[in-house]
């Protein structure tokens, strides 16, 4: 090219060309290019020069030019372009020519023109500098290393591009024929038409060729990717029908268990809109690929709906005699609840179809609640299952998980009718008192469905989206304290209330039942090891103090494992008594009672409910000089705070009919203590034990310790009632009291439980004044 440029120096001057717009193409000397014309005025250029040089200076478009009626001005084109020799021309009948040209130099223009309708323009030829002879053989080298790269990695170029371009030698021709190859921008080709030298123009293709290279290996890259999913797919294609066929011959076919599905739904014969949806989730899995997340999750869930018991159930055995047996033998007392199911028994004996209790069994610990529901399945002929429902606080647990989430399923209801592989259970839920709330939701709401005969016909669990009947199964929930239970759940459940036994009954308890298994347990079954009355009734009341026998079981069990290691290691039978307890078992846990009842002033026995049975609190009052305050301690509550104002306004306004000198109200401060400060105390029933207590250190009057009291007062001195007294009426008799004062408003609350009274006198009150004339010791002389 230089040389040539070299050749026509002298015969390309400054002259005036017509000019040839040129659009999305830049033309470089040498190179030959077919054009199109439409102007006018161009043509009339091009005529022209046919008519004399032939040469014409073409410029392309800085931008596309739709309209070519309109002006061409310098700030349109370019201003560096090519002067080319017209080859050929042909006119196109429809208007326009099309001619064939060949760049022969770079030109640059001076000025555009119009001239007798024609577009001329004023070009000065641009001449190369002169680029030393090794810095083109580099660039040569270099180019046709990389434009070898390029013909490798792209299918662009022709097939001879690389045999055609080893055998140039000429820097022009192999720019030339690199730049007929290459697919250039328009701003891109007009800057290597631009530059200065040939040094610069072969830097700027060698740039153009490192970029094709790059996009070369780019598409390679992709196409590599594209070819090895492809290959994988391929692959895991081949071995899926590998698999499948496999599995064919071993008679393990996925058609096949898919049929075994619908077969099987055909069996159960569910209700219509449950077979429509279990049907679309079969005819879903037989689209799904088996090896997806999408066919286990969906696989998963179909088995677990044809698991369901929906049309199984146990046949209730309704002998009466057998399940009083029965309840007899696994339990001792608990008369309500035996009577209750012996009720349920005789309803479902005369109607089939009758509805299932919904029970609630609320009572202090270890009185035997949950073991309860175990004998009741096992007298009724059921399965049983149990639900702990303490400290649950999602309510998925209940209701179960939706299926979009990774690891669902059903609720524990569901799970448990599962398990038991019948739709009429025993389901105990356990702890319905401790369950919890959180920001999951309130199990306790789940619940109300699932407790209400009602509602429980269809119930909704998240993990089936169909409905479950559960009206067939009883519901047996226990519970310590029902006041952490909602209003609305307690309504829906028939509450039973389980008292704590008395020593009599523990001492039942142990010889027929806690006895036999602890020697059981331990190995010492036939061995000669016996446990006498008095030493089980010094267990009950010096080792144990609660409401249920879980204690005396532990106390009875740590016995037989002493008898179990004296049997091993001196060869002979442990003897138990009273007098060596204390050897096996430490001193005695319960401080007798008997050394404290004494005669004292302003000391009296008061008697509490707590969730775990009845307690016995003294209630002390002091007098001391100061200025009429009175002073509460031992963590009182605020009702019990009031019950001690009511007392004391009661014996303010009544102190001439004890014979209290009205200075003692304002010349002295009243402590009114209750031991045990670190658990708190609440309540309306201390109000007569607190009067009493007033009272006496108000009149210096001792009070007979062989009395306890409970029952709310108001300011006329009603004793009003209380609760939980049978629980109260245990603790005074644990506590070896002769007689406790009750309201009488709450006699009928033993009526029918004449156990209880026994050994202690019961002394049904109206007035404080029937207690405190009672009560209160008269002065010494």
């Amino acid at each position: 090219m230089k040389a040539l440029n070299k050749g026509i120096k002298e015969e390309v001057t400054t002259e005036i060309l017509p000019i040839i717009p040129t659009m999305d193409v830049v033309v470089f000397p040498h190179m030959i290019v077919p054009l199109l014309v439409l102007d006018e005025r161009i043509i009339n250029g091009i005529n022209k020069s046919l008519e004399g040089s032939k040469r014409v200076l073409l410029l392309a478009a800085k931008k596309k030019i739709d309209d070519y009626q309109g002006a061409i001005g310098t700030k349109d084109l370019y201003e560096v372009g090519t002067i080319s020799t017209i080859m050929r021309l042909i006119k196109i009948p429809e208007g326009g020519v099309k001619i064939l040209v060949q760049g022969v130099c770079k030109a640059r223009v001076k000025d555009i023109m119009t001239d007798n309708n024609i577009l001329n323009v004023s070009a000065e030829p641009l001449l190369e500098d002169t680029t030393p002879p090794e810095e083109l053989i580099a660039h040569i080298k270099n180019i046709k290393e990389i434009a070898e790269k390029v013909s490798a990695a792209s299918h662009s170029f022709s097939p001879d591009f690389h045999i055609i371009l080893s055998k140039m030698n000429d820097s022009a021709k192999i720019a030339d024929f690199i730049l007929s190859h290459l697919n250039l921008t328009v701003e891109d080709a007009q800057a290597l038409l631009e530059t200065e030298n040939q040094a610069e123009f072969l830097e700027g293709i060698l740039m153009q060729l490192n970029k094709e290279v790059e996009v070369a290996e780019t598409q390679e890259r992709i196409r590599s990717r594209a070819r090895d999913s492809m290959n994988k797919a391929q692959k895991e294609f081949y071995l899926r029908e590998q698999l499948k066929a496999i599995k064919h011959e071993l008679g393990e076919d996925d058609l096949e268990e898919i049929e075994k599905m619908r077969d099987k739904l055909l069996e159960l014969k569910l209700s219509e809109e449950v077979n429509s949806e279990v049907l679309r989730q079969i005819n879903r899995l037989e689209k799904t690929s088996p090896d997806s997340v999408e066919a286990t999750v969906t696989r998963n869930y179909i088995d677990t709906i044809l698991a369901l018991p929906w049309k199984t159930e146990t046949k209730d055995n309704l002998n009466l005699k057998h399940a009083q047996e029965i309840l007899d033998e696994d339990h001792y007392g608990l008369k309500d609840v035996k009577e209750r199911i012996l009720d349920f028994i005789s309803v479902r004996t005369l109607k089939e179809d009758g509805y299932a209790p919904i029970l609630c069994f609320a009572g202090p610990p270890g009185i035997g609640k949950t073991s309860l529901g175990k004998s009741i399945a096992r007298a009724l002929g059921r399965e049983f299952f149990r639900i702990s429902l303490g400290g649950v606080k999602d309510e998925s647990e209940i209701r179960g998980h939706r299926r979009t989430y990774v690891g669902s399923m059903p609720g524990r209801i569901i799970q448990g009718i599962r398990k038991a592989g019948s739709n009429n259970p025993i389901i105990i839920i356990d702890e319905l008192d401790k369950i919890g709330s959180d920001f999951r939701g309130d199990p306790s709401a789940a619940m109300l469905e699932v407790l209400d005969p009602q509602q429980n016909k269809t119930f909704y669990d998240n993990y089936l989206g169909i409905p479950f009947d559960l009206s067939k199964a009883i519901f047996i929930a226990t519970a310590n304290d029902l006041s952490n239970i909602s209003e609305p759940l307690r309504d829906r459940m028939e509450i039973i209330h389980l008292s704590g036994y008395t020593a009599p009954e523990k001492l039942n308890i142990a010889k027929k039942h806690l006895v036999r298994k602890a020697l059981s347990d331990t190995g010492l079954t036939g061995k000669g090891i016996e446990f006498s009355d008095e030493v089980i009734l010094d267990l009950i009341q010096h080792y144990t103090r609660e409401a249920g026998v879980r204690s005396l079981e532990r106390v009875i069990r740590k016995l037989c494992s002493k008898a179990a290691r004296t049997l091993v290691q001196d060869k002979k039978s442990l003897l138990f008594d009273p007098q060596t307890l204390v050897k096996h078992l430490g001193q005695k846990q319960i401080i007798d009672y008997d050394n404290s009842l004494e005669n004292e002033v302003g000391i009296t026995n008061g008697l509490a409910w707590t969730p775990f049975g009845g307690e016995m609190l003294k209630v002390e009052a002091i007098l001391m000089e100061g200025k009429g305050k009175v002073i509460l301690t031992g963590q009182l509550g605020d009702v019990m705070k009031e019950s001690a104002s009511a007392a004391l306004s009661y014996a303010r306004a009544h102190a001439k009919d004890f014979g209290i000198d009205p200075k003692k109200f304002t010349d002295f401060d009243l402590h009114i203590h209750l031991p045990a400060g670190g658990v708190p105390k609440d309540g309306p029933s201390g109000g007569i034990t607190l009067l009493s207590s007033i009272l006496s250190v108000l009149t210096n009057r001792r009070i007979n310790a062989k009395y306890a009291m409970t029952g709310e007062i108001n300011l006329r001195g009603k004793v009003m009632p209380i609760g939980g007294v049978k629980e109260k009426i245990l603790a005074a008799k644990r506590n070896h009291i002769e007689t406790v004062f009750l309201p009488y408003q709450n006699k009928n609350d033993i009526a029918d439980q004449a156990d209880i009274s026994e050994g202690i006198n019961l002394v049904w009150v109206e007035n404080a004044e029937e207690v405190i004339d009672q009560i209160l010791l008269p002065l010494e002389v």
